[in-house]
């Protein structure tokens, strides 16, 4: 059964973000910043709208499963397109790229879990309900 994503998530914490960044060569000032990021996400089956708000500014994706697409926060920290297709892996959202790359949300303990995996490196993000 697909997870339910819906609501507003404010970022609690980030493990191994840094050695991520590093590894897909995002520059230090557009490394994104911790400080009251919020991610709100409203989910209808299988279309989602996701808006990520940062210091930065705030970015929406919307996209369905099965259905490639551009990933708005990937532009905005790489500097181009980079195409993604959203799938169901259980109750995980999984957005897979090219080489295996992928992002993967999941709901674990009350808390959404955002792991990032690039040519083996990996790091999570964990966000609290809002």
């Amino acid at each position: 059964m697909p997870g339910n994503f819906n609501g507003t998530w404010s970022l609690a914490k980030s493990e191994g973000l840094s050695a991520l960044l590093d590894a897909v060569k995002v520059p230090a000032e557009k490394r994104p910043s911790d400080e009251n990021a919020t991610v709100s996400i409203t989910q209808s089956g299988d279309s989602f709208t996701i808006n990520t708000t940062t210091a930065a500014g705030t970015r929406e994706a919307k996209f369905s499963i099965g259905t490639p697409f551009v990933d708005a926060d990937i532009k905005q920290l790489r500097g181009k397109d980079i195409e993604v297709t959203p799938e169901w892996n259980g109750d995980k959202l999984v957005m897979k790229g090219q080489g295996g790359n992928s992002l993967t949300r999941e709901i674990v303990g009350g808390q959404m879990v955002v792991t990032f995996d690039f040519g083996g490196v990996s790091a999570k993000r964990f966000f609290n309900k809002a």
